[in-house]
């Protein structure tokens, strides 16, 4: 396992076996600006405070998400079976060191552990992590895993440690993504890959729904920008040319791009359509999105991503 030793004032705060932090320079952070970027927020800490706290109050709902059979859960699962085949594809063997970003519930841990990999996997929420923990003994996983609390813009792991990096769920929640990014790819080894998933702002809803309209115009992106400024919990859609952007400008190659996930389809926020007939649509347009046609292909709600370290 990927267990290092570290000075104790260095250390990242545990929940499970330790992680430390151990740095290649000083100044993880980025002065690069972008558009998903609030690099100069006076705020950041109280930002990811929120955050936290709104993650560790939601905890059990996340659990249940990926266990429900609802039209969500549904999506979110295909947005996990759509990482994992990302993962796959990088043909790691045995013992290929793993770094889980935002391990949530510990749903994805699982997975990766199943495959015989490493996997150190954290999340800012001490809740989730408690969740994750709970997970992976009763899977009896543990041996597999090495569980902490860690904070995404500045990861406690050596420089090019990992041979892959997964954050699933994670960009749209943070304060700034452009550093987060870079430190993802300063933890990867050269010719190792980064998995992550966005929030999509040219998701389909988003032309269907004329209060979604309303969400994409600047007078909304800037009571948000407003709320995170507040330090108040707020998620973000991304375009995927932003994230490509992101990823390339850490020095990433892009390697796979997809999206996932349509509807509910609604009118002034009310869903149209039962949760069934739901169902049958987003099934229905993620064939044809998974088979390129264009205008669906790039429009689902998340956008998952795999680059590489050159």
């Amino acid at each position: 396992m990927s267990v290092h030793s570290a000075r104790p004032r260095d250390q990242a705060r545990l929940l499970g076996r330790e992680i430390p932090r151990r740095y290649g320079r000083k100044n993880v952070m980025s002065h690069r600006d972008s558009e998903t970027d609030t690099e100069h927020s006076p705020q950041p800490g109280v930002i990811q405070e929120h955050v936290n706290a709104h993650f560790d109050s939601s905890a059990s709902y996340w659990d249940g998400v990926y266990r429900g059979e609802s039209l969500q859960g549904l999506i979110y699962q295909q947005r996990q079976a759509a990482v994992l085949d990302n993962v796959d594809a990088t043909n790691l063997g045995p013992g290929g060191c793993v770094l889980e970003i935002g391990c949530g519930a510990g749903h994805l841990t699982a997975r990766l552990a199943q495959r015989d990999l490493a996997v150190d996997a954290v999340d800012a929420s001490p809740a989730m992590v408690d969740s994750a923990r709970g997970l992976i003994q009763e899977a009896g996983l543990g041996a597999h895993v090495t569980l902490g609390v860690a904070d995404v813009h500045a990861l406690p792991f050596d420089e090019r440690h990992f041979d892959l990096v997964v954050a699933v769920g994670v960009i749209p929640w943070l304060h700034s993504p452009g550093s987060a990014v870079e430190e993802m790819a300063r933890v990867l080894r050269p010719g190792g890959s980064l998995i992550l998933t966005a929030d999509n702002r040219a998701r389909l809803a988003s032309f269907t729904d004329p209060r979604a309209w309303l969400a994409l115009s600047p007078l909304k992106r800037a009571q948000v920008a407003m709320r995170r400024s507040r330090g108040l919990a707020t998620s973000r859609l991304d375009s995927p040319r932003t994230i490509d952007d992101l990823l390339r400008r850490s020095g990433l190659v892009l390697e796979q791009r997809r999206t996932v996930g349509f509807g509910p389809m609604s009118f002034m926020g009310r869903a149209i359509l039962s949760d069934r007939r739901s169902i049958r649509l987003h099934r229905r347009l993620q064939g044809l999105a998974d088979r390129g046609v264009p205008g669906l292909r790039g429009t689902g709600w998340h956008y998952v991503v795999r680059a590489r370290k050159p």
